[in-house]
């Protein structure tokens, strides 16, 4: 079971990764973008009418994205005051709780994520001519890697501070540590 785990956490590791590289890489384009847009308005009085659209599309992407990422380097917003207060005996369920609820939202995100895509598949952007599924395709995608960044944090045990030995960016198989038999 443990070697099932360790195959699917690194396929899920490595989709992580891309996505991560995904999500930067559109904040880049989207500022670039919105530069050229700028210029071209105000020094050619000439905006393309692409330019905004297709910002807004990485924006949304980039936002969504988001959301899995923060989970799975622990930055979603929480409220620590309060919980290093409290007990262990409360810590460990309230911990649970909150991962589980991370999931159920990842599983929502999915199913209806899927069902908002297949609604917006027959209608267009209209300066670019995309399906208006393209800005809304990104939800399921990130509702699995959520559902598996929660359920990966919920079993890691207590959270750790991240070193080579947990670090999802490792892509380098040899720097985790053995499976034991």
């Amino acid at each position: 079971m443990r070697k099932l785990w360790f195959i699917i956490a690194r396929i899920f590791n490595a989709i992580g990764l891309i996505l991560e590289y995904l999500a930067m890489s559109m904040l880049l384009l989207m500022a670039i973008i919105i530069c050229y847009q700028v210029v071209m308005r105000y020094c050619f009085n000439n905006s393309p009418s692409w330019t905004e659209e297709i910002a807004i599309l990485m924006m949304i992407w980039f936002g969504i994205l988001s959301i899995p990422i923060g989970v799975k380097h622990k930055l979603h917003i929480g409220i620590e005051y309060v919980y290093d207060l409290m007990p262990p005996a409360v810590q460990v369920p309230l911990r649970w709780f909150v991962y589980l609820l991370i999931a159920f939202f990842g599983v929502l995100m999915v199913i209806y994520g899927i069902e908002l895509t297949q609604y917006t598949s027959m209608s267009t952007l209209p300066a670019t001519k995309l399906s208006s599924a393209v800005g809304y395709v990104v939800i399921p995608i990130s509702g699995v890697m959520l559902v598996f960044n929660a359920l990966d944090r919920l079993f890691s045990g207590p959270d750790l501070p991240e070193n080579e030995e947990n670090d999802y960016h490792s892509a380098d198989i040899s720097k985790l540590a053995p499976l034991q038999s």
